[in-house]
């Protein structure tokens, strides 16, 4: 099933129709806690499940070799990759392309024997993708799930992050999931007479400056019909990823979605981004919906 993305039109589509998930490898059991990620979302795309080592020098390939002979991701596994490109972000996505139509599941912020996958190398692969990827961050639990139920939105009030809301709308439609429309805000700032003034002066939750009446907005569109969908406000003085992650903690999605903003991606460091810090908080995998394919 395709599905448009773009907030501004519905000529740019994301397919969600994957004949594969890559899970890049760096010989850590950080990268590999990716694979239960990874396991599942074959299993909700009827996918095959692929792991790849990239940034393989010629000393290190038989190390290599033997550690993704050994590795045992249980079952559904298609094929295991070797990639000597030393730009190990090139390599992964070089791999993903040779298998496309594919869903990259990557870890983030581990320790690397070689080539890091995680961390800086993850911002780099995040920077230069087209499409969605899904990211497992250190407080994801490494067991396995078998389906995918809910998603949660995380939302910022501003037009860049209503992307992810359309990417979302179709994964729920393809897996059955329902949506949950989330944004952080100060209950401080929302007793004041001037909290939505502020709000709008900072181009958030337009037009009214409302975060309620914007994510009622929000689910009121089109492509959410026929959908179940839940709002909620997250009133917190928390900054947003640890509103966010406390909130999971409690009511867990199977899945949260965040959008980044610009060419770039993620920040080269965990806390270069809001979006890099959800990553790094959330206790379930994020689906990162990168800016506009091709740009």
């Amino acid at each position: 099933m395709t599905i448009p993305w773009n907030t501004e039109t519905t000529s740019d589509p994301v397919d969600t129709t994957y004949a594969s998930v890559l899970v890049p490898l760096d010989g850590s059991e950080h990268a590999e806690r990716a694979i239960g990620a990874g396991w599942m979302l074959t299993r909700c795309f009827g996918a095959g499940l692929h792991v790849v080592a990239a940034g393989v020098g010629r000393a290190e390939r038989g190390w290599y070799e033997g550690y993704l002979d050994r590795l045992d991701p249980g079952p559904g596994l298609a094929a295991r990759h070797l990639d000597d490109d030393p730009d190990v972000a090139g390599g992964i996505l070089a791999t993903a392309r040779h298998l496309a139509p594919c869903l990259l599941c990557l870890a983030t912020h581990g320790r690397s024997r070689l080539a890091a996958v995680t961390g800086s190398t993850f911002a780099a692969v995040a920077g230069r993708a087209t499409q969605p990827l899904v990211a497992v961050g250190p407080h994801v639990a490494a067991g396995r799930r078998s389906d995918i139920d809910r998603l949660a939105v995380c939302l910022d009030g501003r037009a860049p992050a209503e992307r992810a809301v359309r990417v979302a709308a179709g994964w729920a439609r393809v897996l059955g999931a329902s949506l949950s429309l989330l944004t952080v805000a100060d209950p401080a700032l929302s007793q004041s007479h001037m909290a939505w003034d502020f709000a709008a002066s900072q181009n958030r939750y337009l037009p009214g400056g409302d975060p309620q009446a914007y994510l009622a907005a929000l689910a009121g569109r089109p492509e959410l019909v026929g959908l179940a969908v839940d709002t909620e406000v997250l009133w917190s003085t928390s900054v947003p990823h640890d509103a966010i992650g406390d909130h999971l903690d409690d009511d867990a999605a199977t899945l949260a979605v965040a959008t980044t903003h610009g060419r770039t991606g993620l920040a080269r460091t965990a806390l270069g981004s809001e979006v890099a810090r959800i990553v790094h908080r959330s206790p379930v995998p994020v689906l990162v919906v990168p800016p506009r394919a091709g740009h």
